[in-house]
């Protein structure tokens, strides 16, 4: 700005930095209020090129970085958790998985939803004891993955209908109490 006491240029806007003389500030109007709109407008649209060059490079900077990793970013993917088998069976553990399987759903309700097995057990078909139950579960899940070729989720219930047991690719066979 030009200072009106020294008539000296300065990059300055609010006091001289020669004589110390203070800029006049913006015209007002009758009304009390700026001039050039609404009251802060022209404060918000000074704000940006009165930064220093660094300020404004790092800004626009921070800008354009945040808008590519939104503009890149990919939408979250859930999988199912499919596992590979890992058992290499004979043509006779083969038969033998599936006559479990067979032998299973005669007794008990079995029902597959997408990539989960369901497994309720009557009254009669069902063991007492935790070993027992725990058997059940594992001689079912090792013949579903000779089947299948792959690991799945199990869930096991009791004649009640409450969960016993569950099996999945990554913990195996638990109990659940």
């Amino acid at each position: 700005m030009l200072c009106a006491v020294c008539n000296k240029e300065s990059k300055n806007r609010r006091v001289c930095p020669y004589c110390y003389t203070p800029y006049p500030t913006e015209p007002v109007t009758g009304a009390g209020r700026r001039a050039g709109g609404r009251p802060g407008q022209q404060a918000g649209r000074r704000w940006f090129p009165a930064q220093s060059p660094v300020v404004r490079y790092s800004v626009a900077g921070i800008v354009l970085v945040l808008f590519f990793w939104w503009a890149t970013r990919e939408a979250p993917q859930f999988e199912t958790e499919v596992v590979p088998s890992q058992v290499i069976a004979t043509e006779r553990q083969r038969d033998a998985a599936r006559a479990v399987i067979t032998q299973t759903r005669e007794r008990a309700v079995v029902e597959i939803q997408q990539d989960e097995v369901f497994v309720s057990y009557p009254a009669a078909a069902f063991p007492v004891r935790e070993a027992g139950q725990l058997a059940l579960a594992q001689q079912f899940t090792n013949a579903d993955e000779i089947v299948e070729g792959r690991k799945r989720r199990l869930y096991f219930y009791n004649p009640q209908g409450k969960l016993f047991a569950q099996a999945d690719g990554v913990r195996g066979v638990v109990l659940v109490r």
